[in-house]
Order: C-alpha cells, then structure tokens, then sequence
C-alpha cells in the first residue's frame, strides 16, 4: 500500500478538529502540528477528496506520496510521526 504526506492550512480554525478527526480515523500519525503521514490504499485524489470535505474552499490540503527509500528528516517532530518514518520511509 501507499504511504503518503497530508499537511493542510485552514484560515477558521473551527475545521481543524474535524479534518484531525478524520485523518486519525484513516490511522494517520501526526509528524508536525499540520502534517500527518499515512498509509492508505486509496490513491492520494481520493484522499483528498475525502479530505476537502472537512475544511472550507478558501483553506490549503496536500496529499503527497512518499516512496520507500526517499531521504527525509526532522527537527523538533512529534516522536509517533518520526518513528513511523522510520518503519515506513527508511532509507
């Protein structure tokens, strides 16, 4: 299956709780306070197209695919987010 990269910008913050509640219901680990690292076996448009329906049309969402072997690094990270890196995106 796929792993991916979600961050989001909403401008209300009142749809931050539910776009949170939705990525930790698809099994999504938090890395920064906006972006979250998943791994889902839908495709990233469906992705975000279950994600949109969380925040208003005027705020950001980004889906990105991380490939197995792809370099990464963190400062300051939630520690769950790092360590799913680690298993998922070593390199």
């Amino acid at each position: 299956m796929p792993h991916y990269a979600i961050s989001y910008e909403v401008h209300d913050s009142r749809h931050s709780p539910h776009i949170r509640s939705k990525l930790e219901g698809l099994g999504a680990v938090r890395l920064l306070e906006t972006l979250w690292v998943l791994t889902s076996a839908k495709s990233a448009p469906q992705l975000r197209d279950d994600l949109q329906k969380m925040i208003d049309l005027d705020d950001g969402l980004a889906v990105l695919e991380l490939k197995s072997g792809s370099y990464w690094s963190c400062l300051r990270a939630k520690h769950a987010g790092v360590m799913w890196l680690k298993r998922n995106v070593a390199y």
